[in-house]
């Protein structure tokens, strides 16, 4: 997605963008990740996101069931 984001706001960046084309059992924690569907391929052209930020939203049911970890500095 920021790949995406990159590539339009480079002049003349070329006409090849890398997406997985593995299914759901190869990135199973992806599934249900945004809320619409960020990396929509049509006619094999990809609309990249307008709304602020990555342009897409995190879904809050896959924050429910993602595992978190805390981390900290030591000195």
């Amino acid at each position: 997605l920021c790949a995406m984001h990159l590539l339009g706001a480079i002049p003349n960046p070329g006409k090849y963008l890398e997406l997985s084309i593995e299914g759901p059992d190869y990135y199973p924690w992806q599934q249900g990740l945004f809320v619409d569907d960020a990396f929509a391929v049509e006619d094999g052209h990809v609309t990249i996101p307008s709304a602020p930020g990555w342009g897409a939203e995190i879904s809050p049911e896959w924050l429910q069931r993602a595992a978190y970890r805390r981390s900290s500095l030591s000195r």
